[in-house]
This record gives C-alpha cells, structure tokens and sequence, in this order.
C-alpha cells in the first residue's frame, strides 16, 4: 500500500472513529447515566455526570485531530517528522489529563459511596481508566520511535 492509500484509509477511519466517539459521548452514555443516575440519584448528578463526560471528550477529540494531522503528513511522506513525534507526544499529554479526571471521579465515587447503586458505574470508569492510560503509554512509546527515526532519516539525507 502506498503512503497517500495509506493516509486516505487513515482518515476515513478516524472520521468513523469521531463519528463513533461523538455519538457514543453525547448520546449513548447520557442515555445509561440518565437511567442509572435519575433512578438512583437525582437531576442535578445527573447534569453534573454528563458535564463530565463532555469535559472528558475534548482531549479526545483533540487525539483525534492531531491524529488527523499525523494522517495527512503520512500522505506527503512525512511519516517519520518531529511534527508527528510532537502530535504523539500531545496525544498522550491529552490521554493523561483524562486519566487524572477518571482517578479524581473514581475516588470521589468511592469516597462518596457511589458504588452502592452501581458496580456497572465504577466498572466502566475503571474500564475507561485503563483504555485512557494505554493510549497515553503507546502514544508516548511511538512519539520516541518516531523522534528517533526522525533523527536517523535527518542524518541519512545530510550523507546523500
């Protein structure tokens, strides 16, 4: 495969992948946080839940456009560039900021009691918790590699 077929099927799965991510955040957990909170809790949690959830949104969609980036300089045959190197290293800054604000959420639940109305509830933080934090350890694993490969390709083109 080449590298402009490479970048077009890149893009379009990550416009699948946003197209998924936006609506699996702004309908369908609101949706089960709405059946599970309202039951339990009450209108304010609720609203407060769902905040959450699209304040922990942005650092994805913002994986997502740097990933976009990451795409279209893949189709110029810049696949090993410091550009690419700093969009992963961002990448897993944003993965972090999640991560922090999943441990915060997940001990104020334990702290709070919260598990007492839903073992699903803290499950699915602590499943979320563990996607976060592998996307920020691969992301900073490949902006190394791609930063090293970077350095090496600089060199190779000062010797031809």
């Amino acid at each position: 495969m080449k590298q402009r077929e490479m970048s077009v099927y890149l893009r379009l799965v990550t416009i699948v992948i946003t197209i998924l991510f936006l609506a699996f955040a702004g309908w369908f957990l609101p949706f089960v946080l709405k059946n599970l909170v309202l039951n339990n809790i009450g209108e304010i949690e609720y609203r407060l839940a769902c905040i959450f959830i699209w304040i922990t949104a942005i650092p994805c969609l913002l994986c997502l456009w740097k990933f976009w980036g990451i795409c279209v300089r893949i189709g110029r045959n810049q696949s090993f560039c410091r550009e690419n190197a700093n969009a992963l290293k961002r990448m897993s800054h944003f993965m972090l900021v999640d991560c922090v604000l999943y441990v915060i959420v997940l001990a104020a639940a334990c702290i709070m009691g919260w598990y007492q109305y839903s073992i699903g509830f803290l499950f699915g933080i602590v499943v979320i918790l563990f996607i976060c934090v592998f996307i920020a350890v691969a992301s900073a694993a490949l902006s190394h590699l791609v930063y090293k490969a970077s350095q090496l390709q600089d060199d190779q083109d000062l010797t031809i």
